[in-house]
């Protein structure tokens, strides 16, 4: 995975950010314990930009959330695979872990909804 230089100048310790319209990059050291756990979904605006909220409960007493903000572009990506990667990567961008995570379509077509993409 090349991280292009734009969102390498953006992405900070504990943000996420979407890359190249197809995944997300995560700056972490907080990883998922699990990858096989429930995964839930918060769609939200801020500023009037469609954020999208991942809460994975790998620790159901501290789960973690994912927050990005997310394109029409990458809404019609995360559409036809079904699913988001997620990369985490460390302070100097070498990959710690990928994640797949599973979207639904009534997921999907909510985030459309949001975003103003007919279905």
């Amino acid at each position: 995975m090349k991280i292009p230089d734009y969102v390498k100048s953006q992405l900070k310790e504990g943000t996420c950010i979407v890359c190249c319209d197809e995944y997300v990059v995560c700056m972490s050291e907080d990883l998922p314990k699990r990858t096989d756990v429930n995964i839930d979904f918060e769609i939200d605006r801020e500023e009037g930009e469609v954020v999208l909220r991942n809460i994975i409960y790998d620790d159901p007493s501290n789960p973690l959330y994912l927050e990005y903000f997310v394109s029409k572009k990458f809404v019609q990506s995360i559409s036809e695979k079904g699913e988001i990667e997620v990369y985490f990567v460390d302070a100097n961008f070498n990959q710690k872990m990928k994640m797949n995570i599973k979207i639904d379509k009534d997921d999907i077509r909510l985030l459309k909804r949001e975003l103003g993409i007919g279905s």
